[in-house]
């Protein structure tokens, strides 16, 4: 055969081979080392973050378990305590008395009584006046942005409360609650601070009576006159 007659054959071979896929160049892929080690640290640090998860969520279920367990202990414990007895209080009927004196002691549990009995009587005698309540104190209250602080007498009605408006002596640069709410504190201004009372103590307060708020019997404009 001639060299002319060949030439067909030889296109025919080159096309094929220029159009064949590259099999071997798919088959094999390669990549610098510094790629590879980097890949091998993020996987590695990928196992370390999925193991720091499961970690945090077997700790977040321990933990809300405790807690769970925690609010059942309370409410049962509450549940078994037993109810604080009621306040047997029997206080004479505002008829009876007579016309109520500057400056007078009135007992806390009857002034909250002759306003849950009759709120209207019991304006008409004592709100406006001012007079002297004695009572045993259930609570400390200290109002922001102010140097006034609330001091809370017992009722006989457990909804019920006389609450007392007091100015501190100006001897003190500040009153304030401490120990958990059960102390009420003096400070000076040297920084030295003093105990002015305590709950459960028994108190005389002198203040204008500001009549009843709700189920609380106010009194304003209030002085700490005895204590324990």
């Amino acid at each position: 055969m001639k060299p002319a007659n060949l030439r067909p054959f030889f296109v025919i071979a080159l096309g094929a081979l220029l159009l064949a896929p590259p099999a071997f160049s798919q088959e094999t892929v390669t990549i610098p080392k510094s790629r590879f080690e980097e890949l091998v640290r993020k996987e590695k640090e990928l196992d370390s973050l999925r193991g720091e998860l499961s970690a945090t969520k077997t700790e977040s279920v321990r933990l809300r378990k405790e807690k769970e367990e925690a609010v059942a202990k309370v409410a049962a414990a509450m549940a078994a305590a037993p109810a604080e007895p009621a306040i047997t209080h029997v206080s004479p009927p505002m008829a009876t008395l007579p016309q109520l004196a500057k400056g007078e002691t009135v007992d806390a549990m009857d002034l909250a009584n002759h306003y849950r009995t009759d709120a209207a009587a019991a304006d008409a005698r004592y709100r406006t006046k001012v007079f002297r309540v004695k009572g045993e104190i259930v609570g400390f209250e200290k109002p922001m942005f102010t140097r006034n602080y609330n001091v809370l007498l017992r009722a006989a009605d457990r909804q019920m409360r006389i609450l007392c408006t007091v100015a501190p002596p100006e001897k003190f640069s500040a009153v304030f609650p401490a120990q958990g709410g059960t102390v009420l504190m003096g400070a000076y201004s040297s920084g030295t601070r003093v105990p002015l009372a305590k709950l459960n103590d028994t108190v005389v307060i002198e203040g204008r009576c500001g009549g009843l708020d709700g189920q609380i019997v106010k009194l304003n404009g209030c002085t700490l006159l005895a204590s324990p």
